[in-house]
């Protein structure tokens, strides 16, 4: 992925925390204070959009798989070259640290694919269960997938390569050009992983280059003072 393009989509993004952190209920500006890597995204007035899904068990994922539980959730495709896997693991390796320091709750890992038309669930299971058994992958419906990103600030574009080597960028809602699935492409996109409280709402953001050790420490501080 392009470093200056990947850059300058994390400042979009943070500039969307900073929006969601200025209409801040009051009774966690404090605790925004304590943290030392995230910011408090959580916003009442603003759920998740209605979306049914699937993960990679072939089972039904909508809304209700978030509600009565905390989770870590990421967007990610699995022909990443670098900032997916090293994300994935930075979300186990936060898990496994949590489990160590003997925490009564430790989030479910959830990564939702911004490329469901190559990471069929029996592809994304492979893939993810290979950087922690307890990942959980969900693919489906492009559009829906589409909506589900917007109120995270997520984004993404699909760069597809002709045979000169020039490159085409795509909107996310732009159809890919006939061939390009067996071709392929890339896919830019911002990184940031999210923890999502038991009402299934978004509550807490960590932007990249991410840090578990330190993640760790404010998610457990974002869980003690919900």
């Amino acid at each position: 992925m392009n470093n200056k393009l990947l850059s300058g989509i994390g400042v979009v993004a943070l500039i969307i925390a900073i929006f969601y952190f200025t209409s801040l209920n009051k009774n966690y500006q404090d605790l925004a204070k304590q943290l030392k890597v995230s910011y408090i995204l959580h916003n009442p007035n603003k759920g998740l959009p209605f979306f049914s899904l699937i993960d990679h068990n072939n089972n039904k994922f909508d809304n209700n798989n978030f509600k009565g539980k905390w989770t870590l959730l990421s967007f990610i495709y699995t022909h990443c070259p670098d900032v997916c896997p090293t994300g994935l693991m930075d979300m186990s390796i936060l898990k496994s640290t949590l489990i160590k320091r003997g925490v009564n709750i430790v989030p479910n890992l959830v990564t939702i694919t911004f490329d469901p038309a190559r990471d069929t669930p029996s592809v994304l299971k492979t893939y993810l269960t290979f950087f922690d058994k307890d990942f959980l992958g969900v693919s489906g419906d492009q559009v829906q997938i589409n909506q589900l990103i917007k109120p995270f600030g997520a984004y993404y574009e699909r760069v597809v390569y002709a045979k000169n080597g020039k490159p085409t960028v795509l909107k996310n809602d732009e159809p890919l050009p006939e061939g390009a699935l067996k071709s392929g492409y890339l896919i830019n996109h911002t990184a940031w992983i999210y923890l999502l409280n038991p009402d299934g709402q978004i509550f807490a953001g960590f932007p990249a280059p991410h840090d578990p050790i330190t993640m760790a420490d404010d998610v457990e501080l974002l869980i003690k003072n919900y």
